[in-house]
């Protein structure tokens, strides 16, 4: 009858609100586990900092055969490099001490003709020594070479450097490897004339020379051979 068409329509609306309403909690339920899966961009950026900072230490880092390996490469180059640089400094070392000498017997020479008196050049074998003095302080300093000062202005003295050393000298009076080897320049220019051979630790070695005549001085370097 009517009254039961009215409790079925009832019945059939309550129906549908509980539906919808149950729509709507499922919706919202879909809508709060998607925002469960999305971060916050605070965290985000905190955790890309964090990732970042992990690469970095990771990829900075070096292992234990990696620096090994470096240390050995570093060993290996030191073995050829380094005699080479010792190598170079020694023969630097006998060029520049060859030079000073020839420069020295060209001032004696220089000298010797502008006041017109002798200069003597004293080679200390020994000592590894020149001695460079006037005519007046040249016999004294042979005789007594720790003389002290006296007439310092006329007198040049020049120590050869470590690991280079006079080999000999050769004169008319013959060849000295030991004790005092001289070469005079006269007032005219001329010399006493000689050679002075020096040589370094790797077996290089360099001659100057004084022309007897003309007082001029050479430099040059010496082959191995001779």
């Amino acid at each position: 009858g009517p009254r039961e068409v009215k409790a079925k329509t009832r019945i059939l609306s309550t129906g549908k609100i509980l539906g919808r309403q149950a729509n709507r909690v499922k919706k919202m339920n879909v809508e709060v586990s998607e925002d469960s899966d999305i971060e916050r961009p605070g965290k985000r950026r905190l955790r890309h900092r964090m990732e970042n900072k992990d690469e970095r230490s990771i990829s900075s880092g070096f292992t234990l055969i990696e620096l090994l390996v470096v240390l050995v490469i570093i060993s290996i180059m030191a073995a050829f490099v380094v005699p080479r640089i010792a190598g170079s400094m020694s023969n630097t070392n006998l060029r520049t001490a060859s030079k000073k000498i020839a420069a020295s017997l060209r001032y004696a020479r220089s000298q010797a003709i502008s006041e017109s008196r002798m200069y003597v050049a004293l080679f200390d074998l020994d000592k590894n020594r020149m001695t460079i003095r006037g005519d007046q302080t040249a016999q004294k300093e042979e005789e007594k070479d720790d003389g002290g000062d006296r007439d310092s202005r006329q007198t040049k003295r020049y120590e050869l450097p470590e690991k280079v050393r006079l080999e000999k000298g050769i004169s008319t009076d013959g060849e000295i490897v030991s004790g005092i080897f001289k070469i005079i320049f006269f007032s005219t220019g001329g010399s006493s004339g000689g050679e002075l051979f020096l040589n370094n630790d790797r077996g290089n070695r360099y001659e100057v020379k004084v022309d007897f005549i003309t007082g001029t001085v050479r430099l040059g370097a010496v082959s191995s051979e001779q």
